[in-house]
């Protein structure tokens, strides 16, 4: 995913050399393709429930090759994860070997009970609810949900915060989303949520009223970060878009606010599992152009040493990558969901990168100055 954070409250930051070699340290673990929601924007085309979906024997297998291989936390998500009966089974094996949680939700099926459990059985962290927008006719549209599901939202969120769950709610920025936002961020301030995360388009999933993939983003949020330095309460922006620290709007915005760069953990220090356990670099490349291997039949440490895939995203430039780019040691080649949908290649252009955008506009005008 490629994603803006804005953070309200001092906490964890990926402000580090995301480049530089690193173990396997985290998943992004995608536990069921159920969902009681349907969406227009889903980064895992998310509806039912595959038919070949891991087993709680094969999760727990998983989760312990995972831990084995020097897995410390996995993003849970899905889908919505509660629809999987057996999660609570699942995230209790993974406190038994010292395994956090993350858990991005969009929290209709959270009680008081249910939280309860978790904080005392589990080392679940932090929840992420999908809450896009505080109008509840536009949230009941853009998450196919039925009447009254913002309010039921809205409660879990308080009693995430009240239990001393790192809080965070998340927006998927679209033409319908943006003007929300500062209203989120007002909320947060309100509420006590530590951060309001902001989903960039990625058109590997369903992109249903999403801008382009390349859409100029950090001018359209321009205001948005406005709005965020007047805040009583804030703390950082976090970008993890590997490009970011090229683009002008964001040079500008770290004159005034600290600017944190957590670009890209694909394939670095990151795998992702689907519900029916293929892996892949991102949760957002999912796709037959990026086969690493299923955990029913391979060992992650194996695959992320040795996946030809994985070597890729770690060395974009000695697969042909903005080879010829004096950035790409520190931009990792860009987006490598965001260049397969614009150019259908794993090692294509991301044609949404300031620096390719700019060197493209070069070409043009030498070409129109013959």
């Amino acid at each position: 995913m490629i994603d803006v954070k804005l953070k309200l409250q001092p906490g964890h930051t990926g402000d580090l050399d995301w480049m530089a070699p690193s173990p396997l340290w985290q998943l992004f673990w995608n536990v069921t393709d159920a969902c009681n929601f349907n969406c227009a924007i889903c980064f895992s085309n998310a509806g039912r429930a595959a038919q070949d979906e891991l087993s709680s024997e094969e999760a727990e297998n998983m989760i312990r090759d995972a831990h084995a291989a020097g897995v410390t936390d996995i993003v849970v998500s899905g889908g919505e994860p509660f629809q999987r009966p057996d999660l609570v089974r699942l995230l209790t094996t993974m406190a038994k070997l010292g395994v956090t949680a993350r858990i991005a939700t969009n929290g209709s099926l959270l009680t008081e009970d249910l939280l309860r459990r978790l904080r005392e059985e589990t080392l679940t962290k932090s929840f992420q609810i999908s809450l896009d927008t505080l109008d509840p006719a536009l949230y009941e549209k853009i998450h196919g949900a039925p009447r009254g599901a913002l309010d039921a939202a809205l409660e879990a969120l308080r009693w995430i915060r009240k239990l001393g769950f790192h809080t965070t709610v998340s927006t998927r920025l679209s033409p319908r989303t943006l003007s929300g936002i500062p209203a989120l961020l007002d909320r947060a301030v309100e509420e006590g949520w530590a951060t309001v995360t902001i989903h960039c388009p990625l058109h590997t999933g369903r992109m249903d009223g999403a801008w382009p993939q390349d859409a100029d983003v950090f001018s359209l949020l321009e205001e948005v970060f406005e709005h965020f330095l007047t805040l009583p309460q804030r703390w950082l922006v976090e970008t993890c878009v590997p490009w970011a620290p090229f683009h002008p709007v964001m040079e500008r915005l770290s004159k005034r606010i600290r600017v944190a760069h957590a670009g890209c953990a694909a394939g670095r220090f990151r795998l992702a599992i689907s519900a029916s356990g293929w892996i892949s670099p991102c949760i957002c490349m999912d796709l037959p152009a990026a086969p690493m291997g299923n955990v029913r039949t391979h060992s992650l440490a194996d695959v992320f040493h040795n996946s030809p895939v994985a070597q890729l995203m770690r060395c974009p430039q000695d697969h042909g990558i903005c080879a010829d780019c004096a950035h790409v040691a520190r931009c990792g080649g860009g987006c490598r969901a965001a260049a397969y949908a614009l150019t259908g290649r794993l090692d294509g252009v991301d044609g949404s990168c300031p620096v390719q955008i700019a060197r493209s506009d070069q070409k043009a005008r030498a070409y129109a100055n013959r």
